[in-house]
Order: structure tokens, then sequence, then C-alpha cells
């Protein structure tokens, strides 16, 4: 008698974070409404919102040589900002629009992370006093949780083995039974207002000022609100300047199957499922498309720091890969820009030592 044939069970679709996906999903008016309206009557409401600004952007734009020195990539370093990732810029516009839209000082929110953005969240809730409820990926590191608790954020997890796309749905959940309202940066319009304001508009001085026209710009996504952001802003200044959007290799945009384990670039990649970013989704055909193995990114990563002395994370690495591709393709000369959403975390560091 044969032994019977044991199948896996099937990946269970995260129906709640779906639901709220499609409800929610902004169209291309939504996401060239102006940042700077919603700003304001969030300052009305909620004045202690003044005393993040200035700590928020402003970041420096370092030039470094390309992969095979043929142009020049110029990393937006975003560890500048307070919290030290991109991902202050996300948090700040995403209080901002919940505010305003809310009419209220007083919200109970929450929001799924995987790590940045959940830090910068805790941190900024915490000195506006605003009750704040986290949901990150199950497996997420205890030494992060202690922060986000310590910030006096409550925390859950997502399901075992749904990845990021189980602290999303979670999310939902929590918004659901406790009656919050869900940032869900993944449809956030007021982000990429705010980079196509504040990121891009930087971007533009800087470059202006050193008579660089760059031909491409790249970025690692996520929610792809800084990639898209501050794209529109790039392409009205300089038309030719291509959109890269860099996903990993292990999880590329519209990943079909369901999520998993693999180690991949912080921050980054396609959700699963056949699901695709709402933020990019109405651009993708005017944006080319990256992929970088986790590998790749650690060497990067240390080719950096050593050459360069550069700390970035992984998935600033990728960026900073995928802008030298395209301008090392072309003729010498040439540059680009790459969004180094942060100097990288403890783990990724390890894991570049280790490989």
């Amino acid at each position: 008698m044969s032994a019977p044939v044991m199948t896996a069970p099937a990946p269970v679709r995260p129906a709640h974070i779906e639901r709220v996906l499609a409800a929610r999903r902004p169209g291309r008016a939504d996401l060239e409404a102006p940042f700077a309206p919603l700003e304001r009557r969030a300052l009305r409401l909620l004045p202690a919102l003044a005393a993040l600004r200035p700590a928020v952007g402003a970041t420096p734009l370092v030039p470094v040589p390309s992969r095979t020195g043929r142009g020049t990539v110029w990393l937006k370093v975003e560890a500048a900002n307070l919290t030290g990732t991109v991902k202050a810029r996300t948090a700040y516009a995403l209080l901002s629009a919940a505010v305003a839209r809310s009419g209220a000082a007083g919200l109970r929110l929450v929001e799924y992370s995987g790590g940045s953005l959940a830090l910068a969240l805790a941190e900024m809730c915490a000195t506006l006093g605003l009750d704040l409820h986290l949901t990150v990926p199950h497996g997420t590191a205890d030494r992060l949780v202690g922060v986000l608790r310590r910030h006096g954020a409550h925390v859950t997890h997502g399901a075992e083995g749904a990845g990021f796309l189980g602290a999303m749905d979670e999310a939902a959940r929590v918004a659901e039974r406790e009656g919050r309202h869900l940032l869900l940066q993944h449809c956030a319009a007021e982000a990429v207002a705010l980079h196509r304001e504040r990121t891009g508009a930087e971007i533009i001085a800087r470059l202006a000022r050193e008579g660089v026209r760059p031909v491409a710009l790249a970025a690692a996504v996520g929610s792809a609100g800084t990639l898209v952001g501050a794209s529109q802003a790039l392409r009205a200044r300089w038309p030719g300047c291509t959109p890269v959007a860099v996903f990993p290799a292990e999880a590329p945009y519209g990943d079909g199957r369901a999520p998993d384990g693999a180690r991949r670039m912080s921050g980054t990649g396609g959700l699963g499922h056949g699901l695709r970013q709402p933020l990019l989704a109405p651009y993708e055909d005017e944006f080319t498309f990256a992929g970088v193995g986790y590998a790749e990114a650690l060497e990067a990563m240390r080719w950096l720091r050593r050459t360069q002395q550069v700390a970035v994370s992984s998935s600033a690495a990728g960026a900073w890969l995928s802008a030298s591709r395209t301008v090392d393709q072309g003729p010498r000369g040439r540059h680009a820009v790459a969004v180094a959403a942060g100097r990288g975390t403890a783990e990724e560091w390890a894991h570049a030592a280790d490989h």
C-alpha cells in the first residue's frame, strides 16, 4: 500500500487588506493633487506637527561614481531625516493627511510596517500624543518591537508565513476590530504629493545649481510614494528623465506567488498574490523596472562603504546599482539620481559581513 501524498495547504488570500486596497485605491487625479493645503489644515488642528517639520527633508545630495565609473550617481541621502530614513517623510505626510481629513487632533491610528515606517510613526506619535497601533510581519526582531513599545505603540504580528502582506492584513483587521483609522501607506496620495513638492524639489534645486541634467531617477519600491512623487517633479523639469522602479529579484512587481520568507532588500518588493502597488499602477507603463538580488545589494553596500565611505541600506544600494546600469550603458559623463532610503540596519550589515 502506497503512502498517502501530502500536499501543502493552499495559501490563504489576505481578504481584509485586499478589500481596503480596492476601496481606497487612488486615481491619477488623486496622485497629482497638492500636499500644501492638507499640511496647512493639519497644522491648524494640531500645532505640535510644526515642531516635526524642520527635521523632515532638506537631505544631502551626494555625487558618487557609477559602478564602472563611466558616469555619476547622485545619492539622495535620506539618513539625514528625523529617525534616519526616508520614511520620516512618509510618516509626516500620513499623519498630516489623517489629521486634516478627520478634522480632529485626537486620532486612534493603525498602520503596518516592516521597520522604518514603524519607527518613524512611533516616534512622531509619541511626540504628538497620538494613540498608535502598529502591525509587523511575523518574525520581526524583538529589538525593533521593544523600541516601538517603548515609544508607547501597541504592537501585534501578522500571521506566520504571510510575510509583509500578513502585517498589512492584520492592520486592516485591527482597524475594523478597534475602530481605528488605517493610515494605509500603499494608497497614500499625500506621500506622493509630499515627495513631489519636497524631495523632488530639493533634487531639482541642487542639480540645477550644478548644471546637471539627470537621465534617470532610481528608487527601490516599497509603497512607491517616493519614486512616483519625485519622478513627477523631475520629469516636469527634465522630460527625458526615466523613472526606474527597483524591485527585489526575489519578489518582483505584481508577483503572483504567495509571500515567503526569502531575504531581500529591506522595505521593498512585490506584495504577492498578484497585487500591484496602487501608487505605482497608474504609471507603470511610463516606468522602467529593474530587479536586484539580495546578494548583489549586499555587495554594493560593501563597495560603497569601502570606496566612497558612504553607508547605505540594501535598498539604497539596489537603487545605486540600477542607476549605475542606466548611465554606464550610454556615453561617458552622464548623471542619474538614486534615493538612498537609509544607512542600513544592524541586521543588513551583519548579512553583508557574512556574505
